[in-house]
């Protein structure tokens, strides 16, 4: 009688350092939670400085839950959910050839905050310049101020690419206009304007194609680890730069679109994109996105249920003192995350400030992330800011506190519970609401 098979997901295994390293040959298992440990395969080579990464093994792997990676002789724990059929992506931060400690990161939205947390900061998008379906010039100047939904496709792809397109219908019918969505192709040399106005008209697109020299595209697609490609041979990503340039997640493998998708995108699709269809891809699709959006854009739910406790902290000023949060309890707070490199940090800055001096009763704690002492202290009096931050130099506190992108902005009752949390930059009206909510209670 034959022996059932496991089922299997597919581990993605990439690497980046916080500078350009060198792998040398090591084995690379993980462990089951709370079992024995399994080899998933040997990885070596060239690791890029991130935010640039570098794709080491692709695996399959049991579905199950893990608790830890092992590379070489190095372990790090690290929970990884690895659903059958789909794909799980494990970021690597390597240094000197060997694990980072802390730095081994797992699924889409952890892998994004690692690269972050490795390259010292959050990304910029760099200049780029392409042209969209209309032989118009379409560079950072086209999509300054919007929120940008960004995937890599081509005209002749039929596995994996009209599920993409049938997301960004989806996605359209929800932002109604307030979010960019585009699609880059991986193939210049087929994919020239024409061929994509052609390609918009045929599925009844309204959204932005791009294309250019073989140089530009690949020039675009480098920050995400994409290459130039044809057929049904591209890596499928998904990215999502914010209204200030940053990027902020990028999403692998296929999306899971279930029966909204036009019949059109349905006859194109090969075995193999039906099979994907109907398998619901890698499990994230619309939902997933417009979440992420949400969170950048507005004010969400506090980090833990309601009645979450602030985490506690010490740490030292930029005066030379030292603060506990205990310290500061029995008054609301605002705590801020911020950075020197940060320009939406800079920006709202001095609206904190001068909010926060008319407002007694509420206590405006500002935390600098992972920078130096003097590198703060110009920073702040650089914009006339006469109060000291905090240091978090480890980014520990920010770690604590759920940071995935800055500047993040903390609303704390005078208990200690966490009220609101803000990602992104705050504008007037959110913050008068805010303080006016912790006033009252």
């Amino acid at each position: 009688m034959p022996r059932l098979q496991p089922a299997t997901g597919t581990l993605v295994v990439i690497a980046a350092g916080r500078s350009a390293t060198t792998l040398p040959p090591s084995a690379l298992m993980v462990r089951q939670a709370g079992d024995s440990w399994s080899a998933v395969g040997s990885v070596s080579g060239s690791v890029p400085a991130a935010p640039d990464q570098r794709q080491l093994l692709v695996a399959s792997v049991p579905a199950g839950t893990y608790d830890g990676v092992r590379l070489g002789d190095a372990t790090q724990p690290v929970a990884i959910a690895v659903v059958a059929g789909q794909v799980e992506p494990l970021l690597l931060g390597v240094e000197s050839g060997r694990l980072i400690a802390g730095a081994v990161y797992a699924g889409n939205d952890d892998v994004n905050l690692g690269l972050g947390e490795l390259a010292g900061k959050f990304v910029a998008m760099p200049g780029f310049d392409l042209t969209d379906q209309s032989g118009h010039a379409f560079n950072l100047g086209s999509i300054a101020g919007k929120d940008v939904v960004v995937a890599a496709f081509h005209t002749t792809c039929h596995e994996t690419c009209p599920l993409y397109a049938a997301l960004f219908f989806q996605l359209s019918k929800q932002t109604k206009g307030t979010v960019s969505l585009v699609e880059v192709t991986t193939d210049p040399t087929t994919d020239t304007p024409a061929v994509l106005a052609t390609y918009a008209r045929q599925i009844g697109a309204t959204w932005t194609f791009a294309t250019g020299t073989s140089a530009q595209v690949a020039s675009f697609w480098k920050p995400f680890a994409v290459e130039l490609a044809t057929g049904d041979t591209h890596t499928s990503t998904l990215a999502l730069i914010d209204r200030h340039g940053y990027m902020r997640l990028v999403y692998r493998g296929v999306p899971k679109v279930g029966s909204e998708i036009p019949p059109s995108l349905v006859t194109s699709l090969s075995a193999q994109g039906l099979s994907e269809l109907a398998s619901g891809g890698d499990g994230w699709g619309a939902p997933d996105v417009l979440q992420a959006l949400g969170t950048i854009a507005r004010v969400e739910q506090s980090l833990e249920p309601a009645g979450g406790k602030a985490p506690d902290f010490t740490l030292v000023s930029t005066d030379g003192s030292t603060v506990r949060l205990a310290d500061l309890l029995g008054k609301p707070l605002v705590i801020n995350f911020w950075a020197t490199y940060c320009p939406p940090c800079k920006a709202e800055m001095p609206l904190l400030s001068r909010s926060l001096a008319t407002r007694p009763g509420v206590t405006l704690v500002l935390i600098n992330e992972g920078e130096s002492r003097d590198a703060a202290q110009s920073f702040l009096s650089g914009l006339k800011i006469d109060r000291p931050a905090l240091l978090d130099s480890d980014l520990k506190v920010g770690r604590a506190y759920g940071l995935s992108a800055l500047p993040m902005t903390i609303f704390v009752r005078s208990d200690g519970t966490i009220d609101r949390k803000q990602i992104g930059q705050l504008d007037q009206r959110v913050l008068d609401a805010e303080l006016s909510n912790l006033s009252s209670q």
